[in-house]
């Protein structure tokens, strides 16, 4: 008799999740509903970035693959870094003053409706200095043909670019600059067009305790792969403190305050980090944030490593997928990463 009850108590739940994998509309429009697991891919997925676009109805991807730049495509975020179709849109060889080691690519989408991918990349052909470098779509359609575009800051020794457009279009870049004083630093410079920058000015160095773990202090202090992320007219910079191959890695919020975003004034350290490591995901960073499809939810894709890598050695990082909520002030809460035996329900607005 209870074996019959625990078999019919099975047979229910599996209804229910068969139904909850085919919702659907008014509309007869039919959402993903089946749930995915982190990491998402089997190979290393480090510095992610993701973004949903509208009118194509596509995620697209980049990550850190070193020998090129490549954007993936899918409907499902949770296979766009397996299953997502593939396209290669820069090769380093010298030909343009970069050499190899291409990290951190961002993309965004202008006001003239192409598509910009900032990147940074090695300026010798042997191990050096790195600079910030772009390309632009010559089309709407991200999956079309691209052009370099220059060396926005030719002369500033720099990592992990992003982008802000206000809404008077004017355009901001965020990078990590080598500081030979105070190690890995976040400046801001406005950009005179998309492959020239002005001035950069810095707006934070490590200086808070979770900021600065050892050897990560000094000289070696490391601030990075900073991204912009709007709510309810609030304007924060999440960024990475730490080295990447640390558990300590972990993600801190600056917010704007107002007046010129390139004076450091302007910005204000919030003292907790968003993000640590927990769960068994270890040195959760360098993170992007997308909207779900229907624009009603926030999501970030970060980096982890699934062991505390003690020996600060070069390690595997894969992504997570992580949904971002805010408090009822707007401002951005994570709680812990999420390990990998809870299911997750894919960002709203998914399509099957």
């Amino acid at each position: 008799m209870i074996k019959k009850i625990v078999l019919c108590l099975i047979t229910i739940l599996l209804s229910f999740s068969i139904m909850a994998c085919n919702g659907s509309d008014r509309r007869g429009v039919k959402y993903n509903k089946k749930p995915f697991t982190n990491p998402i891919a089997p190979q290393s997925v480090a510095d992610p970035f993701i973004i949903y676009d509208n009118q194509t109805q596509y995620y697209y991807g980049l990550y850190t693959e070193g020998v090129h730049l490549k954007i993936y495509r899918h409907r499902h975020v949770a296979e766009l870094f397996t299953n997502g179709e593939g396209k290669t849109i820069f090769v380093p060889d010298g030909t343009h003053g970069i050499w190899g080691d291409i990290w951190a690519p961002d993309m965004h989408q202008g006001s003239d409706g192409c598509w910009y991918v900032y990147a940074s990349g090695r300026i010798t052909k042997e191990p050096g200095e790195k600079r910030i470098f772009g390309l632009k779509s010559l089309t709407g359609d991200p999956f079309g043909d691209w052009e370099f575009i220059g060396i926005p800051a030719p002369d500033v020794y720099s990592i992990d670019p992003t982008v802000f457009v206000t809404d008077l279009g004017d355009t901001y870049m965020c990078y990590s600059r080598v500081d030979p004083v105070y190690g890995q630093v976040l400046d801001i410079t406005k950009m005179i067009n998309p492959s020239r920058c002005g001035v950069s000015y810095t707006i934070a160095r490590a200086e808070l305790d979770w900021e600065a773990v050892a050897p990560h202090t000094g000289s070696n202090a490391i601030l990075e792969g900073g991204f912009f992320v709007e709510n309810k007219g609030r304007l924060f910079l999440i960024y990475s403190a730490n080295g990447c191959f640390s558990k300590y890695y972990a993600l801190g919020v600056l917010e704007y305050t107002g007046g010129d975003p390139c004076l450091a004034q302007s910005w204000k350290k919030h003292p907790e980090p968003l993000l640590t490591f927990g769960n068994g995901v270890y040195g959760p960073g360098h993170a992007s944030f997308f909207r779900s499809p229907d624009g009603a939810e926030l999501w970030c894709a970060y980096h982890g490593m699934d062991n505390e890598n003690s020996d600060m050695s070069p390690d595997y990082r894969y992504c997570h997928l992580q949904r971002v909520k805010f408090d009822k002030n707007g401002y951005p809460v994570m709680g812990e990463p999420i390990g990998d035996d809870r299911l997750i329900t894919p960002p709203s607005g998914e399509k099957e």
